[in-house]
């Protein structure tokens, strides 16, 4: 700019630069009014008043705008700066000619003169924004304060009724004038609020909101009186501090919530963990070892106690001869992944008990086991497969039986005629000959029965007995069997032991038991027998097969050479035996086994090799009375045939031969048929006036029940007779049909069969 230009200044230039000043600039007498001798163009947005409207107080005195409050302050800073010849700084509040409460600031200086005679000049400013700055600002301090406050008793480690009494005495200091009001903060039926709280009109309040739920309601009231008027007391800046307060006081409450559920879940795992009916122990990886840390109640019980002990202990130090439960740790912990180990661990008793292992890592560093114990499972596992493996050696002894019987059914009444054909006067070797064959097949019938006995197919009327009695009424005859050689020791239970078995099934039990304890004791050997009653729930420490209730219990131990675990798994299988060639066929045990399971019992052997056996066998205690022995009535005389018409239905030739032959011989007419079809036809033919039907239960295309059913329907008087080498299957087909039925069982005689067909047709009891 040239030198020139810059110092040309006009006074119009001086007096437009004057009035775009943001203010005004006055020049005035320095009386009581402030008389205004000049005054710039911003007096009007700054008064509300025109310039001429001031100067010499035309129509307003600038003194006069001054608030009445403030106006002696600037009176006395003007006076002591006039009277030190010093400018001067204040500041005050004007009222425009709105009616507007203007904040202003003031600068001057004494220009000439003294007294009231004296020239001032000076500037003023509206600051007004500034200071509602400075006022928001310092609200604002006021109000973060008070949040911090609030914020801070949060963060200790107070309970939320603590805290809340606390931010209750803190809210009042967020206010204008803190003594003059007091908090209160309800939640639900809860109070918290300080002592000097009373309820007013004058209030404020806010709701305290947690989540979507209003939880409660924070309030403030006036205590104090006050010149202020209600509408006018509280400021907006108090309500939003107060919302905010509420805020808080909502997320603290969420967060207590938060914490009671998680402190409350904590319990409840932890409750959980320590009534889990699993022992549960927790390892730490440290390296590559693994150390015990926790364990739960269960895991103490199965420990017998001595599971807080081992607690900082080493895996491998705890279990030095178990290396695949360590590899299955690491192995665990490697790969992340769940696994499973299945271990013995012997016992004092002698048996291994079997423990499940099951691991799962839990990061980063922790595997959780689960020990449970299966030696029960595993014994009934063990149980039901032996017992699946009789059932099915059962069923093929059954049908060998059926079989075998047929064909003794044949040769057993053959040679009853013709023991009663052969003249006196034959020779003594034919009658010999005759006698001996019956025997062998006698004999052959009665293994045929063992067989059955084994399969439980044979037929029996069970009865209720006291084991004690009757163990009581065979002890002569089992010293007999046990020579003078060994000792009998009986022990009886003092209270009766019923029990519902078939009729001498406990003298074929006790007869092999002692004669199998016989065989393997030395001379001066001992075998003991006892009986006793247990409890319902009480398994002897057992794992039995068996529904719950009372049970009897009988014991036949002896001292001898004892078993092997490879023998003992195989000792009532049929045929198996342990003895030379001709010293036993092996169905001793097995015939046991059948009598036992048939009676709804259970047997469980102990033996060990030098240490002798232990079978020890459990009945259900039967609960009805034992029953009174009555003499058997006499049985009513037979009378002699009288051409009655039998229906017989016999698929083998053999024995069809053989019965037609034995009925007709003893007077009765006979209708023969191979099967069902035939059956019915012969029946049709002679218009169902039949007898007596005599069939077989296992025919071709059908049964022997459904023929009997069919024919029935035709001959409401029919009487059936069942023939079969199954007892059991007889049984079930009585049960099944609604006319009366008997049986007899194969191998028969003819005499037998022809007492028992006149016995039928005379309406006599038969026995199945």
């Amino acid at each position: 700019m040239p030198e020139s230009e810059g110092a040309a200044c006009t006074p119009h230039d001086l007096a437009a630069l004057i009035d775009s000043l943001p203010g005004m600039v006055y020049r005035c007498r320095a009386d009581r009014a402030w008389t205004l001798d000049f005054v710039s163009a911003g007096a009007l947005e700054l008064t509300g008043f025109r310039p001429d409207e001031l100067l010499a107080g035309e129509r307003r005195a600038y003194a006069d705008l001054i608030l009445p409050m403030d106006r002696r302050a600037v009176e006395a800073a003007v006076e002591s700066a006039v009277a030190a010849g010093q400018s001067f700084t204040v500041e005050y509040r004007i009222r425009d000619r709105a009616g507007r409460t203007k904040h202003v600031w003031e600068r001057g200086r004494l220009l000439r003169g003294e007294g009231s005679g004296a020239l001032l000049e000076g500037f003023v400013t509206d600051i007004t924004p500034l200071r509602r700055a400075e006022h928001d600002l310092r609200e604002r301090v006021k109000e973060i304060e008070v949040l911090y406050e609030v914020s801070s008793i949060v963060s200790d480690d107070l309970t939320l009724d603590e805290a809340l009494w606390q931010i209750a005495e803190r809210i009042p200091r967020g206010y204008t004038y803190p003594p003059e009001v007091a908090a209160q903060i309800q939640l639900g039926e809860r109070l918290y609020s300080s002592p000097r709280f009373a309820a007013d009109r004058c209030r404020q309040t806010a709701p305290i909101r947690v989540g979507d739920r209003l939880a409660g309601v924070l309030e403030v009231c006036r205590i104090a009186d006050s010149s202020v008027p209600c509408a006018r007391y509280f400021l907006r800046e108090e309500q939003e501090l107060l919302d905010a307060v509420a805020g808080r006081i909502g997320a603290l409450v969420e967060r207590a919530d938060i914490v009671e559920a998680l402190r409350t879940s904590e319990i409840h795992a932890r409750e959980l963990y320590e009534h889990l009916p699993i022992a549960t122990v927790v390892w730490q990886q440290r390296g590559d070892a693994f150390v015990l840390v926790a364990h739960n109640r269960s895991a103490f019980i199965l420990s017998d106690g001595h599971v807080p002990a081992w607690v900082g202990r080493e895996l491998v130090e705890l279990l030095p001869d178990r290396p695949e439960l360590v590899d299955a740790m690491r192995t665990c912990a490697a790969t992340e992944s769940a696994l499973r180990r299945e271990v013995e661990v012997p016992t004092s008793a002698g048996l291994p008990a079997i423990y499940v292992v099951s691991l799962g890592f839990i990061p980063p560093d922790l595997v959780l086991t689960h020990v449970v114990e299966v030696t029960r499972e595993r014994q009934l596992e063990r149980r039901f497969q032996e017992a699946q493996k009789m059932e099915v050696l059962g069923r093929m002894a059954a049908g060998v039986a059926h079989d075998f019987n047929n064909l003794l059914t044949v040769i057993l009444s053959y040679t009853g005629m013709l023991e009663k054909s052969i003249t006196a006067d034959a020779a003594s070797g034919d009658v010999a000959d005759l006698g001996e064959i019956r025997k062998a097949g006698e004999r052959a019938a009665a293994l045929t029965q063992q067989l059955l006995g084994f399969g439980r197919r044979d037929i029996v009327a069970p009865e209720v007995i006291d084991l004690g009695a009757k163990v009581r009424e065979l002890r002569g005859m089992l010293v007999r069997l046990l020579g003078e050689e060994r000792s009998l020791t009986v022990s009886l239970a003092g209270a009766p032991c019923p029990v519902r078995i078939g009729p001498g099934h406990i003298d074929q039990l006790l007869v092999n038991l002692v004669i199998n304890a016989r065989d393997a004791t030395r001379a001066g050997g001992r075998i003991v027998i006892t009986t006793a009653t247990l409890a319902a729930g009480d398994d002897d420490g057992h794992y039995l097969d068996l529904p719950p209730g009372p049970r009897v219990v009988m014991t036949v131990r002896d001292d001898g050479s004892g078993m092997d675990e490879a023998t003992r798994a195989r000792i009532f299988e049929p045929f198996f035996t342990t003895k030379p060639p001709g010293f036993g066929t092996g169905m001793g045990l097995a015939i046991v086994y059948g009598i036992i399971r048939q009676a709804g019992g259970a047997i469980v052997v102990d033996s060990h090799p030098g240490r002798g056996t232990s079978f020890r066998i459990y009945f259900p205690r039967d609960q009805e009375p034992l029953p009174r022995r009555h003499p058997p009535a006499p049985a009513p005389l037979p009378r002699e045939p009288g051409g009655e018409l039998i229906l017989l239905v016999e698929d083998s030739e053999p024995v069809r031969r053989l019965v037609l032959r034995v009925l007709g011989a003893a007077g009765y007419r006979v209708l023969t048929a191979v099967d069902a079809a035939e059956a019915l036809l012969l029946c049709e033919r002679n218009g169902g006036a039949i007898d007596l039907l005599v069939t077989d239960l296992v025919m071709p295309w059908t049964t022997g029940v459904n023929l009997a059913q069919r024919l029935a329907a035709r001959c409401p008087e029919l009487r059936v007779l069942f023939t079969s080498g199954s007892p059991e299957r007889a049984v079930q087909a009585a049960a099944e049909l609604e006319v009366g039925a008997s049986f007899i069982a194969k191998p028969f005689t003819g005499d037998a069969l022809v007492a028992l067909v006149r016995r039928i047709l005379d309406g006599a009891p038969t026995a199945a």
